[in-house]
């Protein structure tokens, strides 16, 4: 088959492969390609000669096999036989493509003529690099589903469910219950990542069941929708699979990344690969006769020099913009001094910036308007229209203009949905921060029409480059502070337990108190202390009592994952945990958390009177503070609710509300 010049293979070629020594622990192999998210490791000898690979095929049919993996080395169960092609035979995506579905393979290492490896090829480097949308809006779903669907019950273990994966040469297994009609409801996914994520973290796989680490519910498409639409889904979402239900909501097949990529005929793909070198051949010359016409209008003299001296006010007007939107390392006044500064340059009525969050819904971040508009920010329908918004549509970094919204003949999506936003004219400019795309940059005029100058659309895109730059040095800024914070906190930990000391808690609690009487926001803290510790060192020695000191402490900074919360030690048997922007019922459930996780513990404590475990006794209270009270009366508050919980016979949370300022 003929070579195909058009796309360019080697940017399908993923160049920083992972590699280990043929000598590798298993365990240590798994744990690098649970931590770098890679589905392979290639084995390699000096000089980087290739002589294995392993995939997540390998973890589930060596768990299924019941291997014991702790003292082997990657090289003994790895795969020796290897298909690869060489570097200078990686020219003709279609025949790449073509191995793949021969020799039904992942992943096709790339080795030099040495035999040295330079890089691996997989499905979805093929997948980003070949994009015959036209085949993909064809096909339906229905055509490539896998129509038997592997499925299992929450009950099964880790075990079971690898084993069913390698016989049935699967990677997947929907778990799934019956619900009121008989039909099973799927509930979750058991992927052979997750296998390999118990491997790593050294699962009892007898023990653990699907229920212990499946993964959320699948997300579901229709046998009657395109592949196209599949494929969208599937990128959005960042998955690899698609439950197909029928209208009743019945699942009835499966749909798979590969299944997507295999069903490219690749007759077809090259047939849609000439007719779209054609279609740019065309394009290249009308652009080339409109550049013709271009130049010979810009040897109009006066015309140029006004024109010229227009782009120079201009742009003096765009660098005085982009240097007051990178005046700051704050984000939201980078993003409102954009939204300001844009609107008032543009003479725009409105001027906002939506942020696209990825697994979560976008927002509106900034919004500027003229005293005569209404707001969108805050407007839970209107944002709810742009939340809608594809992303994909905006991914190749170009202005898009449209002068009157209200025209006929406008059926894109995104167009429309602007459309509904009352909006009669619209700007819109991608923001990217690290070659991702970050955001829109929207420009709207309400009240009429408006035609665009080619003038207005540049700036728009250099102020957009301008903002995707302060926004990366904003999260650099951000990064920087957090790690700042960090070493504060290694500087002022406690020696025991490794946890935040009473001088950082004493400091926190009055930085926090401040804040939170500003902010207007609640401040949780918690007492917490340990029953009958001093029986604890009588009985077992203060050694052993110094091991369940780091014990709990572990397992309480386990509970409190924010960035913002501390969890210090008070003194002694005695912790604190100081919870930011948390209201009563939020502290509640988290000390009852921690009581629960060293309950879990079964730390054998004969000398307590209340278990036959080490067990927690705590003290929580939480409330927006008032400028006439003062941090110590939190800390007194949660210290009368943990003698509560102790006079109550331990091993319990009691909270303690507000005081009033009557009694404070």
């Amino acid at each position: 088959m003929a070579t195909v010049s058009m796309f360019a293979i080697e940017k399908a070629i993923d160049r920083q492969p992972l590699t280990v020594l043929p000598t590798l622990p298993i365990a240590d192999a798994l744990a690098l390609m649970e931590q770098q998210r890679s589905t392979y490791v290639l084995l390699v000898e000096p000089p980087q000669k290739l002589v294995g690979i392993f995939t997540e095929r390998d973890v589930v049919r060596l768990t299924a096999a019941k291997r014991a993996l702790a003292s082997t080395c990657i090289g003994d169960v790895a795969t020796s036989s290897v298909l690869t092609i060489s570097e200078a035979g990686t020219n003709d995506v279609i025949s790449t493509l073509n191995l793949f579905r021969q020799y039904n393979v992942r992943h096709l290492p790339v080795v030099t003529a040495t035999g040295q490896v330079a890089g691996v090829m997989t499905y979805e480097g093929i997948r980003r690099l070949l994009k015959p949308i036209d085949l993909l809006r064809l096909r339906r779903v229905s055509e490539v589903m896998v129509r038997s669907v592997i499925c299992a019950g929450r009950y099964q273990s880790a075990l079971a469910l690898a084993k069913l994966m390698s016989d049935r040469q699967i990677s997947c297994v929907v778990i799934t219950e019956q619900d009121r009609s008989g039909y099973p409801k799927p509930i979750g996914l058991v992927t052979e990542r997750d296998i390999l994520h118990l491997q790593v973290q050294r699962a009892d796989l007898h023990q653990t069941t699907a229920a212990d680490f499946m993964g959320a519910p699948p997300v579901c498409i229709q046998a009657d929708d395109t592949l196209w639409q599949a494929n969208q889904r599937m990128r959005s979402r960042q998955i690899r699979r698609l439950l197909v239900v029928d209208d009743r909501g019945i699942m009835i097949g499966l749909l798979t990344q590969t299944s997507l990529i295999q069903m490219i005929d690749p007759f077809e793909a090259t047939l849609t690969i000439e007719t779209l070198q054609q279609m740019v051949g065309e394009r290249t010359e009308a652009l080339d006769a409109a550049n013709e016409k271009l130049e010979r209008k810009a040897l109009e003299r006066k015309r140029a020099k006004a024109a010229l001296q227009q782009q120079i006010y201009r742009e003096r007007l765009v660098n005085r913009t982009a240097q007051r939107i990178r005046e700051s390392l704050q984000l939201d006044e980078i993003l409102a001094t954009t939204v300001s500064e844009v609107r008032q340059f543009l003479k725009a009525e409105r001027v906002l910036i939506y942020q696209f969050q990825p697994e979560q819904v976008g927002a509106i971040a900034a919004e500027s308007t003229d005293i005569n508009q209404a707001s969108i920010q805050g407007n839970s329908a209107l944002e709810g229209i742009l939340q809608a918004i594809d992303p994909t549509f905006y991914s190749r970094d170009r202005i898009h203009s449209i002068p009157d919204l209200q025209a006929e003949g406008i059926e894109i999506p995104n167009v429309l949905l602007l459309k509904r936003l009352q909006l009669r004219a619209s700007l819109v400019a991608p923001i990217f921060a690290k070659d991702i795309l970050w955001g829109l940059l929207i420009v709207g005029q309400n009240s009429e029409p408006r035609r665009w100058e080619k003038l207005e659309i540049d700036l728009l895109k250099q102020l957009a480059t301008q903002v995707g730059i302060a926004i990366q040095q904003a999260h650099l800024y951000a990064q920087l502070a957090a790690a700042n914070q960090q070493l504060l906190r290694l500087a002022q930990s406690d020696g025991l337990t490794g946890l935040a000391n009473r001088r950082c808690f004493d400091q926190s609690l009055v930085t926090e108190w401040n804040r939170a009487l500003r902010d207007q926001q609640a401040l949780g803290l918690i007492l917490i202390d340990v029953d009958f510790f001093k029986q604890f060192n009588d009985t077992y020695g203060h050694q052993a009592g110094d091991d369940c000191l780091k014990a709990v402490a572990t397992a309480l900074q386990k509970i409190v994952a924010r960035p913002a919360d501390l969890i210090a030690r008070y003194g002694g048997e005695e912790f604190v945990a100081l919870l930011p922007n948390t209201p009563a019922q939020g502290v509640l459930h988290l000390a009852e958390a921690m009581r629960s996780a060293v309950e879990q513990l079964k730390i054998p404590h004969q000398g307590s009177r209340v278990r036959p475990w080490v067990s927690l006794s705590l003290g929580a209270t939480a409330w927006i503070p008032d400028p006439q009270q003062s941090p110590d009366l939190l800390v007194a508050a949660a210290d009368q609710a943990l003698y509560r919980a102790k006079e109550s016979g331990r091993d319990r949370v009691c909270l303690a509300e507000m005081p009033s300022l009557a009694t404070s």
